[in-house]
């Protein structure tokens, strides 16, 4: 019994110090090495609309300063990209309907449907799509635009869209 508890002891001793060498080599080819890495992030859940999203944004209180009007991207900026010099969203417009329902279209045709929460308190705007998309947004809005910042939550975090009130469809 012996011969065996010394023969595990010295397994073990030498597993701990090839653990100890393998982390200070790594220590040293890390401090040589000084670029740092991007972290990779699994892709985000998308979120579905299933029955309580449904329930919860039928039962939401009507936010008039958002459902008021129609939507049109004026602008669209990523923090990971160099700025455009004009609109990449150019004609497409986004309307946020009473009850929770939003369409969103380019030009004259609606491209996307699907239904939305926005949080009065934190002005957090969730928008899930019958094609399975989906985007958080913190929302800043005043009479005549409105500013959505992208959360990390579905990823969206990179973008901030400048959106103008209208009243009308975009025209080509």
């Amino acid at each position: 019994m012996k011969k065996f508890s010394l023969i595990c002891s010295l397994g073990m001793l030498l597993i701990c110090c090839k653990n100890k060498e393998n982390k200070s080599t790594e220590a040293i080819s890390g401090s040589e090495n000084s670029k740092l890495e991007e972290i990779k992030l699994a892709p985000p859940t998308m979120g579905r609309i299933d029955d309580q999203f449904i329930q919860l944004s039928q039962s939401q209180k009507e936010n008039l300063d958002l459902t008021n009007m129609l939507w049109h991207y004026s602008f669209a900026l990523s923090l990971k990209e160099a700025a455009p010099k004009e609109n990449i969203y150019k004609g497409q417009w986004l309307d946020l309907l009473p009850k929770g329902e939003y369409k969103k279209g380019l030009y004259g045709e609606t491209t996307e449907t699907g239904r939305y929460i926005f949080d009065e308190k934190t002005t957090f705007l969730e928008l899930r799509s019958t094609t399975g998309t989906s985007s958080e947004w913190k929302v800043k809005v005043d009479p005549a635009t409105m500013i959505l910042i992208g959360t990390a939550k579905y990823s969206n975090n990179p973008w901030q869209i400048k959106l103008s009130r209208v009243d009308t469809l975009p025209g080509k």
